[in-house]
Formats: structure tokens, C-alpha cells, sequence
């Protein structure tokens, strides 16, 4: 079962050498080459890798996901720490490392690779008997973080699959997740979840939309999402395989448009701010955020 070690083990970067990063060699022809406009360090604790990254343009804020279930929210320009939390793994509902972050209805929410998730509130001025309880589910900010919401999303044709991207969009009310190929299934899919009771709403495998110049005998099972980001009307999809971002129009279910990019060995979370692509990746053994446009 390579395919599921893999997945297990592509934050830390350990199977670089399996991915093709060449953005030419993808299914897509005419792909639109994103230049880099920046690239620098992020500063948190330690050097867990950073697995989910997400941007709240109403609180100009950004939360990092990291791969032992931390959460931390920064400022806009990713220099200072504003927020942060260490969650358990093993409270309610079995979580593994986490893969994803989600600003939901002003709680943070991160995702474990078995699509377990949980969400939770800034609570500053909780007494010291409510910080207490919060203990049993957060090893570290306990004392400024309460449990909002935990659960697990339920999928059909994705049963078998791990994800490794997720997020919230205000457009459609919807939770997304993108399902990464195994050795059971080789194609990957798209699901989402109403947000009024966390259940399936669709579930999908996209197409690519008849204006892209497709190569003989190609299609989109071997692109490899690490990272989304719900941007409006449109979903879009960071793959490490070709180094791509993919938009997706979710009223045809296919893709419509292909970036590529250069320079990053391990693209694994994507954010969208004031139009530019914001990825995470682990370099050299340091946690780097590049901005592309």
C-alpha cells in the first residue's frame, strides 16, 4: 500500500523524489505559469511541518495547521503569532495528524487525514474551572480555547481514501474535501457538506472542461491534492504532483483552468489573498510560505 504511506508521510516530505514537479508534464496543455513574488519563513514554535493553511479576509488573519494537531492564527503578514493550540488526539472521536486548516463562523477548525475534524472558540475570559475542561481535549491554550464542534464527514465513493485539503466556503454554505488516489481506487474525488448539519451533500469525480488542450490519453488521476481553497464561486486545488493549481467550476464539475508553478519541493496548503496564491512547504527542513501571481 505505498500510495497510503505516502499519505501518511508527505508532510515531512520523505517521498519528494516520487512526485513528478514539472507542471509541463501534467494531463493539461495549456497551463498558465504563475510567477513568485515572495517566499520567506514562517516563525512558529518549533519546526513541525505545516500541513493546512487557510486567510479570513474579514479578520485579516491567517491559521496554520501543523502536523501534530496545532493550530496557530497570525497576522496578515504572516509575522506574528496572534492565537494558538495544541488539540489531543483521542477525545469523542479519534483524530489523526492533522492535514488541513478552516476558519468557520469565527471558530478554527483543522482536519486529520481520515477526515475526522474539529472546531474551536478564542475564549479568553473562560473561568478557571471551564480551562480545566478544556484540558481534556487541548494539551497546550486550554486556557484560551474551548471545543466548539467535532465530527467526521461520511463519504460513499470516497470511503476508502485519506484527504489532505479541506475548506469553508460562504459562497454555497458548503464544506469541501478533496480525496487523494490510493492503490484501491486511482482516481480522486471532490465532496461536499451542507454547514447546517455537516452531511453529504454531493459527491464527485471533475472532468476537464472541453477549452483546455488535453494530452492524448491523460486525465486527472494522477494529480495529487495536498491543499484547497474555496475562493467564491470557485474550489481551487493544489496539487504537488506537476506542482498545479486546478479551478474548479463546481456548477460543471470540471476544471477550467490550470496554473503552474516552480520552486517548491513540497507544496502541501494553499491560501488565496487579496488574488494571489499563498503555499506552504517545507524547505530544507525549514516551514517557507511562497506567493505566487
Amino acid at each position: 500500500m505505498k500510495r497510503i504511506f505516502m499519505i501518511l508521510t508527505i508532510a515531512m516530505g520523505l517521498f519528494a523524489n516520487e512526485f513528478d514537479l514539472d507542471p509541463k508534464n501534467g494531463a493539461i496543455e495549456n497551463i498558465t505559469m504563475l510567477k513568485q513574488t515572495g517566499i520567506f519563513d514562517v516563525k512558529l514554535n518549533d519546526n513541525t511541518p505545516i500541513t493546512g493553511l487557510d486567510y479570513d479576509e474579514e479578520s485579516k488573519k491567517f491559521l496554520i495547521a501543523t502536523l501534530k494537531l496545532e493550530l496557530y492564527t497570525m497576522d496578515e503578514n504572516l509575522k506574528g503569532i496572534n492565537g494558538y493550540l495544541k488539540s489531543t488526539k483521542d477525545w469523542i472521536i479519534q483524530m489523526e495528524d492533522a492535514v488541513s486548516a478552516c476558519f468557520y463562523n469565527g471558530s478554527i477548525g483543522m482536519m486529520s487525514y481520515n477526515k475526522t475534524y474539529q472546531f474551536f472558540k478564542h475564549a479568553p475570559k473562560q473561568s478557571e474551572d471551564e480551562a480545566n475542561k478544556a484540558w481534556r481535549y487541548l494539551l497546550k491554550g486550554y486556557e484560551d480555547y474551548t471545543l466548539d464542534f467535532k465530527d467526521r464527514y461520511y463519504t460513499i465513493r470516497a470511503k476508502q481514501q485519506y484527504i489532505l485539503s479541506w475548506d469553508y466556503s460562504k459562497f454555497y454554505k458548503e464544506f469541501f474535501i478533496a480525496t487523494v488516489p490510493d492503490d484501491i481506487k486511482p482516481s480522486w474525488s471532490v465532496a461536499s457538506f451542507s454547514d447546517s448539519d455537516n452531511m453529504l451533500s454531493t459527491e464527485f469525480i471533475p472532468s476537464l472542461d472541453e477549452t483546455l488542450a488535453v494530452k492524448k490519453d491523460r486525465n486527472l488521476d494522477d494529480y495529487y491534492i495536498t491543499g484547497m481553497d474555496a475562493s467564491g464561486e470557485f474550489i481551487y486545488l493544489l496539487s504537488k504532483q506537476y506542482s498545479s493549481i486546478l479551478k474548479l467550476d463546481l456548477r460543471t464539475r470540471k476544471i477550467i483552468k490550470a496554473y503552474g508553478f516552480s520552486g517548491l519541493n513540497d507544496a502541501h496548503a494553499l491560501a488565496i489573498k487579496d488574488g494571489k496564491f499563498y503555499i506552504a512547504s517545507k524547505e530544507n527542513g525549514a516551514n517557507k510560505i511562497a506567493v505566487f501571481e
